[in-house]
């Protein structure tokens, strides 16, 4: 079933204009955004997701809709990037944390969203700093490694930098947003 809602819904999304790929690859390319997930088959789809750490939507999208995807034959077809868009401190947080160690990323990821409902209830910041730092290091990330990163004026800036840009170029304004093959689609929607 869900084969038979994908299928033409890729093939309607491959058919944009040049226009729409050329602005979103070349995004892609200036800002050096890598995919957490990267397709080997011949014809591929590229999914940019623009989320917050902080968003319950975009934990939604992550514990149940993308693991749906995951399941299916489509996501074998998939370029898959992140593009953080924190909406709070605590995201923001998260978000660099994430992008301290590359190898790390999806699992965190993985880990603050299936999470979400432990460290967003927190009472307190540092119990939230606690948690989100814990994620990483329970993944390898060194606490040397982690230290650093936090006091990384130009990683900071460039999750800044890729917030406005996505804001300016692409018109996103809320979380989760996606470009499929250039094309945007907001909020979290059921997989079937």
């Amino acid at each position: 079933m869900l084969k038979l809602i994908f299928i033409p819904f890729l093939l309607i999304i491959t058919s944009f204009s040049q226009a729409k790929e050329y602005e979103y690859q070349q995004f892609l390319v200036d800002n050096e955004i890598t995919p957490l997930v990267k397709s080997d088959a011949d014809q591929t789809v590229d999914v940019i997701e623009f989320s917050s750490f902080s968003c319950s939507h975009c934990a939604a999208f992550h514990n149940e809709t993308l693991k749906e995807i995951k399941e299916s034959d489509i996501y074998k077809n998939i370029n898959y990037y992140i593009v953080d868009y924190p909406l709070n401190q605590a995201a923001f947080y998260a978000s660099i944390i994430a992008n301290c160690n590359s190898e790390i990323r999806p699992s965190y990821t993985d880990s603050v969203y299936e999470n979400y409902d432990v460290w967003t209830k927190s009472e307190t910041g540092e119990e939230i700093i606690e948690l989100l730092n814990n994620y990483g290091l329970q993944l390898g990330l060194e606490d040397e490694q982690l230290q650093s990163c936090l006091k990384d004026e130009g990683l900071q800036n460039n999750l800044l930098s890729l917030q406005v840009a996505a804001q300016s170029n692409f018109g996103v304004e809320s979380t989760p947003t996606f470009l499929i093959d250039g094309e945007k689609f907001q909020g979290n929607r059921p997989a079937s």
